[in-house]
């Protein structure tokens, strides 16, 4: 059996915050909700323009992307670039791989509940100048941020979606 603890491509841990957010809910099953997170071209692009400008993906694989974005933070847009490995309809994870947060990783799990979707992060902040529960808290509030974000232009994915069902029924 292959010895884990001194594993040469393994990175450190070793200031990484680790923390949950756990039991957002979207008001739609799981494939409406993961379609409008990533599928949707209308509705979830207008959803952060006031936080993220010049996005670019590249498809890396049948199930990697590789991301390219600015952020604006702390009033400065700051370039990032991040995997994302999409495992439908269930799980998404982000790599930061460039910017102020590279080596940080974040797992979104999407769990159906009859007819909601609940969204669970799973997230390992790197931190540099932050403590624990500072890097904690900036990053719930962001996350939070982003599902505020996100609601009015998932409401109206949804009664887009509702509206042409009915229509070709």
């Amino acid at each position: 059996m292959p010895q884990t603890r001194n594993a040469p491509n393994r990175k450190s841990t070793r200031g990484l915050v680790y923390f949950e957010d756990r039991g957002a809910i979207y008001d739609a099953p799981i494939e409406m909700v993961w379609d409008f997170m990533h599928k949707d071209e209308e509705f979830h692009p207008k959803a952060h323009t006031s936080t993220v400008r010049n996005f670019r993906e590249k498809r890396l694989s049948e199930v990697t992307i590789l991301l390219r974005w600015e952020q604006l933070e702390g009033g400065r847009w700051r370039k990032r670039v991040a995997r994302l490995t999409e495992i439908r309809p269930s799980v998404r994870i982000l790599e930061e791989i460039e910017g102020p947060d590279a080596g940080s990783q974040t797992v979104h799990t999407y769990i159906p509940r009859g007819k909601t979707t609940v969204v669970d992060v799973l997230s390992y902040r790197r931190s540099t100048k932050e403590s624990p529960a500072q890097v904690k808290r900036k990053w719930l509030r962001r996350f939070a941020q982003a599902y505020r974000e996100d609601l009015p232009y998932f409401r109206k994915y949804i009664r887009g979606r509702r509206a042409s069902s009915k229509k070709t029924a």
